[in-house]
């Protein structure tokens, strides 16, 4: 929405705040809202503007309009009107994310989408929107997807989206110690990138090398590269998973299996239960979250 042209009653606001502001009639004729639906916004979400009132009446600053534009747009897009205003607030439900995110991937709004998570990230932190947020939402669009298997844009569209926000977090300028990689054939490399963020929010900056690494390519990068630690993703049991862990192993690495495609104990190798339980393996005493 372009507000530079749009002529407030008021040229500038008094005071020493200098910009223009709008009347409440003017915001919700731009915004496409009635005057009454504006007035509940402000009245049960509490959406009030955040300049003072002039002359009796409510005026609205730029960043107010900003605000209840972005209201709106959530609205149009499925989300609850408190949900919305939670998530502007930034007082919210990690629930009323969830519902918010599918709905956006179901519209293919991956923009949106990928901010939603960005913003949930950056509030939470990455292991609890992962297990939160991102966790739920991949098993509703995959039990849509069951019943609707030509909805698989709608999972690539929130896949994509979470692959953005995790690489949004920033990475500690250091040394990798680290390597991820998923097995041979492997396609589902997004929990590989959850712990990569979820390492860098615990200053532990690692290499990944993503999907359907074949065991010729991991030998020579651990070779190269000598990490600390491998960790080995696996979605699927696969015989050709174990041959790769073993040749790892052999090089003396240390090895972490992740993943449902593991047996329990496979190989005696460290085998965590969760992303957090993963961090907590890799972080240094000091460094690992409880």
């Amino acid at each position: 929405m372009n507000i530079e042209h749009e002529e407030p009653d008021s040229l500038f606001a008094q005071g020493e705040d200098r910009r223009p502001t709008w009347t409440a009639g003017q915001v919700a004729s731009r915004l496409g809202v009635s005057e009454s639906t504006l007035r509940s916004w402000h009245r049960r979400y509490g959406m009030e503007p955040y300049s003072a009132r002039q002359g009796g009446q409510r005026r609205y600053n730029p960043e107010d309009l900003v605000r209840l534009t972005r209201m709106r747009e959530l609205i149009d897009r499925g989300v609850r009107p408190s949900a919305a205003a939670n998530l502007l607030h930034g007082a919210v439900a990690l629930r009323d994310v969830h519902t918010a995110v599918v709905v956006a991937a179901k519209r293919l709004d991956t923009a949106t989408c990928a901010d939603l998570l960005t913003q949930t990230i950056h509030r939470w932190g990455v292991m609890r929107t992962w297990d939160r947020v991102c966790r739920p939402s991949l098993t509703s669009v995959e039990r849509d997807q069951r019943s609707d298997p030509d909805c698989v844009d709608d999972e690539h569209a929130l896949s994509w989206s979470m692959t953005v926000a995790l690489h949004r977090v920033h990475r500690p300028l250091r040394p990798a110690t680290v390597m991820l990689a998923c097995a041979p054939g492997e396609q589902h490399a997004l929990p590989v990138e959850a712990l990569a963020a979820a390492l860098a929010e615990n200053d532990v900056s690692a290499r990944v090398l993503g999907a359907a690494m074949p065991t010729p390519a991991l030998v020579r990068a651990v070779t190269s590269t000598t990490p600390e630690a491998v960790v080995l993703w696996s979605h699927r049991r696969d015989p050709e998973h174990h041959n790769a862990a073993s040749a790892i192993a052999a090089l003396g690495t240390r090895l972490i299996v992740a993943g449902p495609g593991w047996r329990t104990a496979v190989g005696g190798w460290d085998q965590p239960k969760s992303l957090s339980n993963a961090v907590t393996m890799l972080c240094k005493p000091d460094t690992a979250e409880e």
